[in-house]
Order: structure tokens, then sequence, then C-alpha cells
């Protein structure tokens, strides 16, 4: 018969030390993720924001009939899906380029919302496209941060009338 030489034992020491380095390290690493998390947030939202105005400037310049305005808030707002409809605000102007009359007033705006039609427009006039929105952090008022804007504004040309499908 084979005696064992040691005593096998299922209970082992739990060093403390390694429990107190866990507490000091994990809410930094936390904070790391929560970092990275709302920076890609943000950059995601800003991208949508940028895209959603350059649709919107490019419907504008290919679609001059009655209900331009509308279709423009349409195409516009129809790529902003992350964000909340309350805090999205969308301006809509024409301007003549570098000349140095006045735009025609053509989309008059109350809570984004447009009427009238785009008469008066020339060759060579620019649809104007402004997106303005209220970015909020996810924890942000858990943490102390601060919301702020994230605007951007397309500018394209207009062209002659381009029939488009479904707007």
């Amino acid at each position: 018969m084979i005696k064992p030489t040691k005593k096998l034992t299922m209970i082992k020491k739990e060093n403390a030390q390694t429990m107190v380095e866990f507490a000091i390290v994990f809410p930094i690493l936390l904070l790391i993720t929560y970092g990275l998390i709302e920076f890609g947030r943000m950059m995601f939202i800003y991208s949508e924001v940028y895209g959603a105005a350059r649709e919107g400037a490019r419907y504008g310049a290919t679609a001059l009939n009655d209900t331009n305005c509308d279709g423009i808030l349409k195409a516009t707002t129809r790529l902003l899906f992350l964000i909340p409809a309350n805090t999205i605000y969308v301006d809509i102007d024409y301007d003549h380029g570098l000349k140095l009359s006045n735009p025609p007033d053509l989309c008059s705006h109350a809570n984004n919302s447009y009427s009238g039609p785009a008469d008066g427009l020339a060759l060579g006039d620019r649809t104007v496209v402004e997106v303005d929105v209220n970015y909020q952090p996810l924890l942000g008022s858990f943490l102390g941060f601060q919301g702020f804007h994230i605007k951007t504004t397309n500018y394209r040309t207009l062209l002659t009338d381009v029939p488009i499908a479904n707007p």
C-alpha cells in the first residue's frame, strides 16, 4: 500500500491583497469602458447628424416641387434613428450661393413642420440644411456630465427637376 506523502487539502487560503488590488483597479476599468462606449456613441450620433444633413440637402437640390420642404424634412429625419425626436431641430433654407442678393424665404418653419413651394429658385442656387441635435450622455446626470449640441450644415447646388421615387 502506498502512503501519500502530502496531505491534500481542498481549502486554499485566499490572499487579501488580491481583493484590495481588484477593488482599486475595477472602478478605473469601468470608467475606461464607459468612456469608450460613450465616445463611440457620440461619434455614431455625429455621423448620423452629418449624414442626415447631407441627405436632406441632396434631396432638396434635386426635387423642386410643391412639397419640397416636407420632402427635405422627411429625407433628413429618416436617417436619425438613434436620436430622440424631441431633441432634433432641422432648419431648411435656400441661398444664391456667392451672389450678393437676399435668398428667398421659401420654407417657413415652426417646430419642424414646413410648407411652401420652391418657387423663385434658379439653377445655381443652393439648398441649405442645418441639423442641430442635443446630445446627452447615457450616465450624464449620475456622473455630472452636461450634454452639448451637435450641429452641422450642408449645402447643395440646385439642379433642374430630377424625378425622385418615394421620398
